[in-house]
């Protein structure tokens, strides 16, 4: 039979916390904070992997069951409250003053956060690209040891790779005589001609020159054809504006324009958690950069890199779901929103067997 303390490895896990400035002969009483806060990132760290590497094994597959489908729903919106508590965890650091921070921090030098192999296979895992990396020799500060093990870990398949592997298999996009992106480019062509008639309308009742006006929508035009148009579209690609192939791309703007339908909700709310991801682990970078200049200023972090400003830098740079957010831009009104064929309606609806 298990017992509490020995199920949860408390021996090991409550006498896991070692000061270093109690070891100087100069204990600093916050120390012990900043330990506990700091392993329990760690921890927290360790499930989020877990979570996310599930996914990726479910998504990375040929077919992906609908059931698996809400089994990664779940899991993301796990991880996502995770990465919330942990942006929110910094509260309890910043009961801590700059000045009780400066009892202690001598010591760690030059023990660093950067040197976090966790956080660093969490990037890799999630999908950051290495073009994007602010600083280009981050695993540099790892032992050589946790080098190996970082790469070890990362080898495979990412959440990015996984999850645009999936929108391309998604279904209903096509039949022999209908295909989601001819009809929705109509549509699109349909409202910005729509729009380029009120806009000559105003200007004649006004007596103002349309010309600027008509010019940015001209613009938008162009941005919706580079979606549709594969040389355009790889071309961003190439460019960097854009990292999703063009049909994974098209699949998320099919989920997100038809996500009332009963078989594609699930899809897009897992789209949606994984943007919400992205976006609670640009909160933590921010609540850590915050937490940063709170505590050290502007002076140079204890593992060398440029504190506050490199950690702000990550959270603006570093996202790796952009795409995704992105496609908003190109999602129509309802009322304009061209209506699906029959066929496809059906399989798009939940089946209830009769008995």
């Amino acid at each position: 039979m298990a017992y509490y303390s020995d199920y949860l490895a408390l021996d090991e896990l409550l006498n896991a916390q070692h000061c270093e400035s109690a070891k100087h002969g100069d204990a600093a009483h916050d120390e012990l904070l900043f330990i506990i806060t700091h392993q329990t990132f760690e921890l927290w760290f360790k499930q989020v992997l877990f979570e996310i590497n599930s996914v990726i094994t479910l998504l990375h597959r040929p077919y992906v069951p609908e059931q698996d489908v809400a089994t990664c729903l779940a899991r993301i919106q796990r991880s996502n409250r995770i990465m919330e508590h942990l942006a929110n965890q910094f509260t309890l650091i910043e009961t801590m003053t700059p000045g009780d921070f400066m009892d202690f921090r001598s010591y760690l030098n030059p023990a660093s956060g950067f040197q976090s192999m966790q956080w660093r296979i969490l990037e890799r895992t999630l999908g950051v690209p290495e073009s994007k990396r602010v600083l280009k020799h981050y695993t540099e500060a790892l032992a050589d040891e946790h080098k190996r093990a970082l790469d070890a870990a990362t080898a495979g398949t990412n959440l990015f790779q996984a999850l645009e592997h999936w929108l391309e298999q998604i279904p209903f996009m096509e039949t022999e005589t209908y295909a989601f992106w001819d009809v929705y480019r109509k549509a699109v062509a349909d409202v910005l001609e729509n729009d380029r008639a009120e806009v000559r309308t105003l200007a004649a009742d006004d007596g103002t020159d349309p010309t600027d006006a008509l010019a940015q929508i001209d613009a938008n035009e162009r941005g919706f054809n580079a979606i549709f148009e594969t040389e355009s579209y790889e071309q961003l690609r190439e460019s960097g504006a854009r990292r999703l192939s063009q049909r994974a791309t098209l699949a998320t703007l099919f989920i997100s324009t038809y996500r009332h339908m009963p078989l594609l909700q699930v899809p897009y709310r897992l789209v949606d958690a994984i943007i919400e991801l992205d976006k609670f682990v640009s909160v933590w970078r921010f609540r850590h950069a915050m937490m940063v200049s709170r505590m050290i200023g502007m002076r140079v972090g204890t593992g060398g890199s440029s504190g506050h400003d490199y950690l702000m830098q990550t959270t603006v740079r570093q996202r790796v779901f952009d795409d995704l957010t992105s496609l908003s831009s190109f999602l129509l009104p309802s009322k304009n929103t061209p209506a699906l064929p029959d066929d496809i309606v059906q399989r798009l609806q939940f089946v209830n067997e009769q008995r």
